[in-house]
């Protein structure tokens, strides 16, 4: 756990003894701490708290699986992560709301799937299909509650959820849609139709990927948190039963939204400006991971080495992001995203 996270998550401990909670530090936390911790699946306990930012967030609901407990999630390092709506510095002035139960219970429809037979664990933002190998066309058939929609050839398939619609799928051009709309959108990425454009289908459809085929193995990638191979069966999509619950304070959560997308628009206005798609993407992929190194990178965008050479010689340029050695091994270079300050506002 790094320094600067184990500094809020003291602090946070420290506020909640002093509001008399009881509270339960899951295992990895509490080894940081050199304390004894449980299992997050075999915690009982009202309310969740997770420290840390998006990436983070996204893991720990994989491992909580279909829990219906509510989770407060709080950002740390002052970071400005979409599913954060507290900062660990503004933690002792929400507490007390947390303490008299001045809170609602904020619902967000997830997706689950089935692969090679198997359900999946639900996801918060997105399903996306894509080969092993970038720049590797992948052809499908896409079906909804049974019928065959369209075929298609592009490089790869996105299945989001209105809260997933900012992340990954919004890079690559997909529509933003407002939680809590009962959609899920379909996005194929670099489809080899020009007409081809996302699909948006009600929740309550059943969403069938089969025919899947390429020169290369197919993957098919959970939240940015896990890769499953395709296999040879179809794969079926739908809504899970089980939503992610989050902590929701007395605030106009819609009014939240647009000040979080503004900044996130802004940011991206910024990255309009002569970047390449793949720099875009790299950036995102970034910014769901604290750091990692080229090969890392290269691994997690799926994208030719020499394409990643340029797009990050090009964010280094335009300060987007910074390179440091790794504390491990002199020789190795660690890329992390810089985030882009807010506007100061005027008098």
């Amino acid at each position: 756990m790094e320094a600067s996270i184990l500094d809020d998550t003291r602090k946070i401990l420290s506020i909640l003894r002093k509001k008399g909670f009881d509270i339960v530090l899951e295992k990895s936390v509490a080894s940081s701490l050199k304390k004894e911790g449980t299992p997050l699946r075999k915690m009982d306990i009202d309310v969740f708290v997770v420290l840390g930012s998006d990436s983070f967030l996204l893991k720990t609901l994989q491992e909580l699986g279909n829990s219906d407990t509510p989770i407060l999630p709080i950002a740390s390092k002052g970071q400005d992560d979409f599913l954060f709506d507290v900062s660990a510095s503004e933690f002792d002035t929400i507490v007390s709301d947390l303490v008299e139960e001045k809170w609602t219970q904020d619902r967000h429809t997830r997706l689950t799937a089935n692969i090679q037979g198997k359900d999946i664990t639900p996801v918060l933002n997105e399903i996306g299909i894509f080969c092993k190998r970038s720049a590797t066309l992948l052809r499908y058939s896409l079906s909804l509650n049974d019928e065959v929609f369209w075929k298609d050839g592009s490089d790869g398939l996105i299945i989001a959820t209105p809260t997933g619609s900012t992340a990954y799928s919004m890079s690559v051009g997909g529509p933003v849609v407002l939680h809590p709309s009962e959609v899920f959108s379909i996005i194929p990425v670099n489809s080899v139709n020009p007409s081809r454009r996302t699909l948006i289908v009600p929740s309550n459809m059943i969403i069938e990927i089969s025919d899947l085929s390429s020169s290369v193995s197919i993957e098919v990638i959970l939240d940015g948190q896990k890769r499953v191979k395709a296999g040879d069966s179809p794969i079926v999509i739908k809504k899970s039963d089980a939503d992610a619950i989050f902590v929701k304070f007395d605030e106009e959560r819609l009014s939240a939204l647009r000040g979080k997308l503004q900044r996130k628009t802004e940011n991206s206005e910024q990255l309009q400006h002569g970047l390449p798609p793949s720099a875009k993407l790299i950036l995102k992929v970034l910014e769901y991971n604290d750091q990692l190194t080229q090969k890392q990178i290269i691994e997690e965008s799926m994208l030719p080495s020499r394409t990643v050479r340029y797009a990050l010689s090009l964010l280094i340029s335009e300060g987007l992001i910074q390179k440091h050695t790794s504390l491990r091994d002199s020789r190795q270079a660690l890329y992390s995203h810089k985030r882009v300050p807010r506007k100061k506002k005027e008098n």
